[in-house]
């Protein structure tokens, strides 16, 4: 019991470390204000819930009378007895999942990008997080997609691991977690990061050097977005269903800023400790919940409550975050 306990804490620290890396990629190194960052996340969930379990069903020429949706269970039960013994065709069906919900993304990123970055910052973040409310109120009325109000539940792609599927799909999202930390570590800590802070910090003066700051920000957008799709999808497999309205601003967008700006913005190493820290306690709050029934409100409100308690006294007390951003030096310059 406490190993999975250990191993389903460790999953959702990996999936929101890929949600707060790319929002700290946005905000904290390019400067772009994303409320909306909940948005390709549903659409990677969106499309972990319609694309594999229909993609099998054609793999293997089942009924077509049959309605993903309205027989659900009777679908998977069918696929299950497949996809334990052809462990090819699902990482292949994982593969296409993962490859579609990552490029859709990013192609959403920029068509919605294109727009949006000729408005002020503060217009930016209300269109986003309105644009990303909108998908989500579509995906809980439309059935066809996700099942709507009720969602779905989704092909596990790790059943050929029998008895230790669980075990399998937790080393698959450790091992993509790290791969995506290794880029961001990468890429932030080359000249493309260092151009992304000078955009941050003075977008006429990159102007004035020559740098495309609309084509650089579109790119950024997309990029980042087609993270938060994956992220998106492998958060959909984990927990075997989709609900799209599950997928709310709080959980999904608010507290991984709340977790950049706790670690500390435009430093990777700080996101990876407050998104750490965070998890940690939000599991911590589900597990001893019981012990909370002291409070004069009912104990569901507390985790939004705290969120908001902790960004204050944060602002307040350490407004670079528990490890603030490394000012960039020249070598040799002269003292």
């Amino acid at each position: 019991m406490i190993e999975l306990l250990i191993l389903d804490t460790v999953v959702f620290f990996c999936i929101y470390l890929i949600f707060t890396l790319s929002l700290n990629f946005q905000q904290g190194y390019c400067g772009i204000c994303n409320l909306g960052l909940y948005l390709p996340i549903i659409i990677g969930a969106l499309i972990t819930a319609y694309l594999p379990g229909r993609l099998a069903m054609k793999i293997y020429a089942l009924d077509p009378g049959l309605d993903f949706v309205h027989q659900n269970a009777e679908i998977l039960r069918l696929l299950k007895m497949q996809l334990q013994n052809n462990p090819l065709i699902s990482i292949l069906i994982l593969l296409i999942t993962i490859v579609g919900a990552m490029g859709i993304s990013a192609l959403v990123g920029y068509l919605c990008t294109y727009p949006a970055l000729k408005l002020p910052e503060t217009y930016l973040a209300v269109f986003l997080l309105s644009l990303a409310e909108s998908v989500r109120v579509i995906g809980m009325q439309t059935r066809e997609i996700a099942g709507g109000v009720m969602g779905i539940n989704t092909i596990d792609p790790f059943w050929w691991f029998g008895t230790y599927t669980y075990f399998g799909s937790t080393a698959f999202i450790i091992g993509v977690t790290i791969i995506v930390f290794i880029i961001f570590h990468l890429m932030c800590n080359s000249p493309l990061g260092r151009l992304l802070k000078a955009i941050r910090e003075n977008e006429l003066t990159a102007q004035c050097v020559g740098k495309n700051i609309s084509a650089i920000k579109k790119k950024v957008m997309s990029f980042s977005f087609s993270i938060l799709g994956l992220g998106g999808c492998l958060h959909a497999f984990h927990m075997g269903a989709t609900v799209a309205g599950g997928y709310t601003r709080v959980d999904f967008s608010f507290w991984p800023w709340l977790m950049m700006i706790v670690g500390g913005t435009g430093n990777n190493t700080g996101v990876f400790l407050g998104t750490f820290f965070l998890v940690i306690m939000r599991r911590c709050m589900i597990i001893l919940k019981h012990y909370f029934t002291f409070l004069p409100f009912d104990v569901i409100w507390l985790e939004p409550i705290l969120l908001a308690v902790m960004l204050v006294l944060i602002m307040i007390f350490r407004p670079a975050g528990v490890l603030p951003e490394k000012t960039a030096r020249i070598k040799n310059a002269q003292p």
